[in-house]
Parts: C-alpha cells; sequence; structure tokens
C-alpha cells in the first residue's frame, strides 16, 4: 500500500523536450563516439574527429528552431529557462567548443591515446556549458557546473603516461573539489535563509535583507570565491600555471 501511496504521490513534471534537443543531441553523440570507437576499434580513429565536429554544429539546429519559435521556455517551476539569452549563449558555447575541436585535431591524431575518451569528455564538458546558460537556480547551476568540470580534471591528465600531465589533473581536481565544497556551503546558506534555490527567491530575499543580511553576505562571498577558483580569477588563479604547463596543448 505505501509503494502505491508513493506511485501516486509522485508526479513527473512536465518536459519540454524541445526545449531539451541541444544537450539531448550532445549526449547521442557521445553516445555514438563511444560506440562507434568500440565497435570498430583503430578504423575509427580518423572519423572521431569529423563526428564530433558534425554533432557539435548539428546541435546548433535545435538552437536555431528554438530560436525561429521566439516562445520562452520554463521547466521545473523555473529552475531551467530557454530564453533568447541562454540560446545566445549556448550557441557561443558551442561554437567556441566546435573551434577546439578544429584545433585538436592535428594534435590529437599524433599521439598514441583513444581519441574517442578527449572527444567523448569534450562534449560531455560543452554539454555543461550549454546547460549552466539555462540554469537558473542552485542546484541546475551546481550540476551544470560539475558536468563541465569533471570531464576538465580527466583531459587535463589524458596523457596518462605523461607524468606532468598526472601531476597537472591531480592539482587541478583537487583544487576543483575545494572549489566546489566552498561553493556549496555558500549555496547551502543562501538555501537556508531564502528557503528556496531558485535564483529569483534568493534575490528576493537578498532585497528584503533584514535580520539575515550577514549570512546572505557570507554565502554570496562563499558562492562567487568558488566560482572565482573554478575560473582561476584573481586572487584565485595562483593553481592556473601547473595546471596548464602539465595539460595536453
Amino acid at each position: 500500500v505505501s509503494v502505491e501511496l508513493l506511485t501516486l504521490a509522485f508526479e513527473r513534471p512536465p518536459i519540454d523536450w524541445h526545449a531539451f534537443a541541444p544537450e539531448i543531441t550532445l549526449l547521442c553523440v557521445g553516445a555514438l563516439i563511444t560506440l562507434v570507437d568500440i565497435v570498430f576499434l583503430e578504423r575509427a580513429r580518423p572519423y572521431t574527429a569529423a563526428l564530433a565536429g558534425l554533432g557539435v554544429l548539428a546541435t546548433l539546429i535545435p538552437i536555431l528552431t528554438l530560436a525561429l519559435d521566439g516562445a520562452d521556455r520554463t521547466m521545473f517551476g523555473g529552475a531551467y529557462v530557454v530564453d533568447d539569452f541562454a540560446l545566445v549563449t549556448k550557441a557561443i558555447f558551442l561554437l567556441a567548443g566546435y573551434v577546439v575541436i578544429l584545433l585538436s585535431t592535428n594534435y590529437v591524431a599524433e599521439g598514441d591515446y583513444w581519441e574517442n575518451e578527449y572527444y567523448g569528455l569534450l562534449l560531455a564538458s560543452i554539454m555543461g556549458m550549454v546547460m549552466m546558460a539555462s540554469a537558473r537556480d542552485l542546484v541546475s547551476i551546481f550540476v551544470a557546473l560539475e558536468l563541465l568540470s569533471i570531464p576538465a580534471y580527466l583531459m587535463v591528465a589524458w596523457r596518462k603516461r605523461d607524468l606532468h600531465s598526472t601531476e597537472a589533473g591531480l592539482k587541478y581536481y583537487l583544487m576543483g573539489v575545494f572549489a566546489s565544497a566552498v561553493m556549496l556551503y555558500g549555496m547551502s546558506l543562501l538555501y537556508g535563509v531564502s528557503g528556496s534555490t531558485l535564483l529569483s527567491d534568493i534575490g528576493a530575499s537578498v532585497a528584503a535583507a533584514g535580520a539575515s543580511t550577514a549570512v546572505i553576505t557570507m554565502g554570496i562571498v562563499f558562492v562567487v570565491a568558488g566560482f572565482a577558483f573554478k575560473v582561476s580569477a584573481v586572487p584565485f588563479h595562483t593553481w592556473a600555471p601547473d595546471v596548464y604547463e602539465g595539460a595536453p596543448t
């Protein structure tokens, strides 16, 4: 009986699959690259970069159709929004990712590592960027940021037999985990004060201020500091030289 009650109590939120089409396209392309690599092994190496590049360009198609539709789409109670700002940002991220693929093609092909690993991780990181553009609450922002960051840790340590690359990947991972913990603590403070993870509700709480001003300020400082660590902003950039020196370039 309890299972039936739980089933009845749970109601799946409505999902706009058209709004999710860019993320779904990137996910399918990453899965396709992995499948092709498993099936064809070495014979797939010359085509992996082309598949990744075409997949990124194909992701621009649903963004174009969403832009032509012109309607703002909101899901999960306002936690995920697809509007003009999000679409433009997604397109910029995708074009930047396509340029990275073009610049990486020869370098990756000349090495003796599996190309599927690199392009699969790169597509996963791009998908995190695309999700970040539509994130409008703390949970979706954190999930998108981690989806962006975790593949980046692995890409830095991609040259497994290179000690410098391994060291750089470990440093990047440790600093990234520390930054995530700091940011998550700040988010918990903001949630505790506002009672909501939505940015709009948190903004209303900040505007109202009241007796919790110090807690709100502390939460914002922790979130900004954690994000600054992630993007290597001054003065939280001291880890960047070692990581960039050892990362594949």
